[in-house]
């Protein structure tokens, strides 16, 4: 596998597959990149598709830094690449991210796609979407005391009951097995960012920039709920939304046909 070692000592563990105008994938919170597998095929053919280890994650080191930080060493390896305008999809966390990256460096960005993501994770008075502080901080202490099966505990509550249940879900679950666990300081850290980070503000230029934004989400995603999707909605009325029936926080894992469908859709129309 190829690394990209930037000036911050961060190094990045990605691959690339096809030519083409570059897709960047972002996973999430305890994932890696062989969660986008089911795209590279998909997509590979006309585009360059290039997935990411995040920090501490994978095959990626991992070096204490804030989202800034993570979004600026983003675009030292854009620009190393060589990479003009990019089309980037995140999940989750990984669409945080994106978020922060535009937010630094607009430019950079021809397109964009959210998977289940927020601006802000956590809960609030003025905020009702997300996630409750006391879910982080008890996954926080679960770290310290069940790591790492809590990991996978709570990567599979993030799927629907009817998904737990299909051939996909379990050949998934078998593969995964033989991935590298997230380092557990990682894992605290960014459930820190989780807790902290609020990008509400940079829908502002999103809007004002107008760069094509597409929304993905399952319609029982415990994390992006329907009511946060109609939120999204209204901050974002330029973007496109896609709904997933009967899918939770991953609907390119367990539906991924669908998902590549309506996401070329997206990047050929806009």
């Amino acid at each position: 596998m190829p690394y990209l070692t930037t000036q911050k000592g961060i190094s990045w563990n990605y691959e690339i597959d096809g030519q083409g105008e570059p897709i960047i994938f972002l996973h999430g919170w305890g994932g890696n990149l062989r969660l986008w597998s089911g795209q590279v095929g998909y997509f590979s053919g006309d585009y360059k598709v290039m997935r990411m280890d995040l920090p501490g994650h994978g095959q990626t080191s991992w070096k204490k830094m804030n989202l800034s930080m993570m979004a600026r060493d983003l675009e030292e390896v854009a620009k190393i690449l060589e990479f003009q305008q990019i089309n980037v999809v995140g999940s989750s966390l990984g669409g945080l991210m994106a978020i922060q990256w535009f937010d630094l460096f607009p430019k950079r960005f021809k397109r964009m796609a959210l998977v289940g993501a927020l601006p802000k994770f956590l809960h609030s008075s003025n905020y009702p979407y997300g996630l409750e502080l006391k879910q982080l901080k008890k996954l926080d202490g679960q770290l310290e005391t069940d790591y790492p099966a809590i990991v996978n505990i709570f990567f599979r509550s993030l799927f629907t009951r009817q998904e737990r249940q299909t051939s996909r879900f379990k050949y998934f679950l078998q593969s995964e097995k033989n991935e590298t666990i997230p380092q557990k300081k990682a894992l605290r850290e960014f459930l820190n960012v989780l807790e902290k980070e609020d990008l509400r503000k940079t829908f502002e230029k999103l809007n004002q920039r107008s760069i094509p934004l597409q929304i993905l989400s399952g319609t029982d995603d415990p994390i992006c709920s329907k009511e946060a999707v109609s939120y999204l909605q209204r901050e974002l009325p330029h973007a496109r939304v896609e709904l997933f029936k009967d899918c939770g926080h991953f609907p390119f894992l367990t539906k991924p046909q669908e998902f590549n469908e309506a996401l070329e859709k997206f990047l050929n129309d806009s």
